[in-house]
């Protein structure tokens, strides 16, 4: 059995193939609001990569944890008397590194950005259409950050496969 199949690391894959699809389009079309939603597709997108990530570890240490998180996987290794280090790679990057960025970048996609001070305007039937901004969100990471970021997590995430051995 192949290690994908054994440890489902085709979520994970996948996860990486949408981010850099998304960061594809993101490149090729010229309306703002579209890039945008390719970019916010794409925090999405590697963010969920994470996540699968996290469910490769439990699987590769069996552990019996359904919604991992870094500290839900670092306290059943520790009943288990062992230690993860991917795990706490993982932990130093969700402080201060590319994995922090992403995480702030994730949030920041979940909230409405605060609303301007609406200015009068005349009545006329234009005005009835509801409005979208097309401002660009300056906390919304550009194409080059999250290529990088998807740069990075391969690596990352490549780097630990190839140190995982059969446990």
């Amino acid at each position: 059995m192949s290690r994908v199949a054994r440890y489902h690391a085709d979520r994970t894959n996948q996860k990486l193939y949408f981010a850099r699809l998304a960061c594809q389009q993101s490149e090729q079309t010229d309306h703002v609001q579209q890039a945008q939603a390719h970019r916010e597709a794409a925090v999405f997108h590697l963010h969920g990569a994470v996540l699968a990530f996290l469910q490769e570890l439990v699987r590769y240490y069996r552990l019996n944890d359904f919604a991992p998180t870094l500290k839900s996987i670092e306290e059943h290794m520790a009943d288990k008397g062992q230690v993860s280090p991917e795990i706490s790679v993982l932990q130093q990057l969700a402080k201060q590194g590319f994995i922090a960025e992403l995480k702030r970048a994730y949030r920041m996609c979940q909230y409405a950005p605060e609303p301007s001070t609406p200015e009068p305007e005349d009545e006329t039937s234009s005005n009835l259409i509801i409005k979208v901004t097309q401002t660009p969100q300056a906390w919304l990471p550009d194409t080059q950050i999250l290529r990088e970021w998807h740069r990075d997590l391969t690596q990352l995430i490549d780097g630990f496969r190839n140190e995982m051995v059969e446990f």
